[in-house]
């Protein structure tokens, strides 16, 4: 079996965008935090090596179409952020529907619904709480953030990796919002979303599997290594966590809250149109009650520092995530795990394990 793995690396340095963007404006110093290193790409590989498939990294630029039609590829291992704006995740699965590649991960639809967070949050709600919120396109009157109530949380609209969430993000008056969104209109090119501040804890939650097999792979708290701070999930904390983090798991909430927010998640990824991996974020509200913040379909996997690998390193080994991924997009794309093991010739002795099944 030949996999292409579909990626988007960091580049050493940060280069400045062509013309005529440049006469636009330069690049923040986060454009490109949500792409992956060449050493977790090269372990990604490695992993999906251990099923005795064929792993061949493919670039996701302009030149995918290209590349993914010449290779002679069985399937595709979906890692790449894309290029480009509010549609960008879901390019390199679009491409792979063209060309009638099976793909592991979310299809289209699902990676440029969850990317755009105010979408995301009219798609799950009202089943799945959100906090109030306003969504601040460039240049539209912000008369609407005074309906709010403060302190507010401002952040581009169709970001990931916390890419814009900087410094504070948190203002306590309608003025302070503006102003912030503002900020993010001139630096990101996106709209900003403002959001009622849940000062709850933080939690993250892994989801995996399709139809009867959906099954959650763990819950991680997610909080500051200081107590007495108000936490943020900010770019700085997060380029800084092993020294700014800390995390739990599983979270030290109540076993009811626990069990909402299993519910919760699993509904979210049932309305998003998820497929073989997110992951659901939450946080608490005053009164201990979840609130959805967004959907990460394309999550992180770094083996030390990814979410989703930490808060399922417990029960399920780095390989077993990776090539979990694969098992289940091939048992959906051919019918069943013995059909894929005919289709694909993939071992279907390696069992895809989680604690809990819907």
């Amino acid at each position: 079996m030949r996999v292409a793995l579909l990626y988007n690396s960091r580049p050493e340095s940060r280069p400045e965008p062509s013309a005529p963007h440049a006469a636009v404006r330069a690049l923040p110093d986060d454009a490109y935090e949500e792409f992956d290193s060449d050493e977790t790409i090269g372990i990604i590989a490695g992993a999906l090596a251990g099923l005795g498939v064929d792993v061949v990294p493919v670039l996701a630029d302009r030149r995918l179409p290209w590349r993914l039609d010449e290779g002679r590829f069985d399937f595709a291992f979906n890692i790449a952020e894309g290029e480009g704006r509010r549609c960008r995740e879901a390019v390199p699965a679009a491409v792979c529907e063209l060309l009638g590649l099976p793909c592991t991960g979310s299809d289209a639809l699902t990676l440029a619904v969850t990317l755009d967070k105010a979408v995301a949050r009219r798609v799950v709600s009202p089943d799945v709480p959100v906090a109030r919120g306003f969504l601040a396109v460039p240049g539209a009157d912000l008369a609407g953030l005074s309906d709010l109530a403060y302190p507010v949380l401002v952040k581009p609209n169709d970001e990931g990796s916390s890419k814009g969430i900087r410094d504070n993000p948190i203002a306590t008056d309608a003025d302070g919002a503006a102003a912030r969104c503002r900020w993010l209109w001139e630096r990101y090119d996106c709209p900003a979303l403002v959001e009622e501040f849940l000062p709850g804890v933080e939690v993250t939650v892994g989801v995996a599997g399709n139809g009867a097999d959906v099954r959650v792979l763990g819950m991680m708290e997610i909080g500051s290594s200081d107590p007495s701070e108000t936490f943020v999930y900010s770019l700085e904390v997060k380029r800084d966590w092993r020294r700014r983090v800390a995390y739990h798991r599983p979270p030290r909430l109540d076993p009811a809250t626990i069990a909402e927010l299993d519910r919760l998640a699993r509904t979210a990824y049932r309305l998003l149109g998820c497929l073989d991996l997110s992951r659901m974020d939450f946080r608490l509200d005053a009164a201990g009650r979840p609130r959805f913040i967004e959907c990460n379909p394309l999550p992180g996997l770094n083996p030390i520092s990814g979410d989703i690998v930490l808060l399922s390193q417990a029960t399920l080994p780095y390989e077993a995530l990776v090539q979990g991924v694969l098992l289940d997009a091939a048992a959906r794309v051919a019918g069943s795990r013995e059909a894929a093991a005919a289709r694909f010739g993939l071992p279907i002795g390696l069992q895809v394990s989680g604690p809990t099944r819907a």
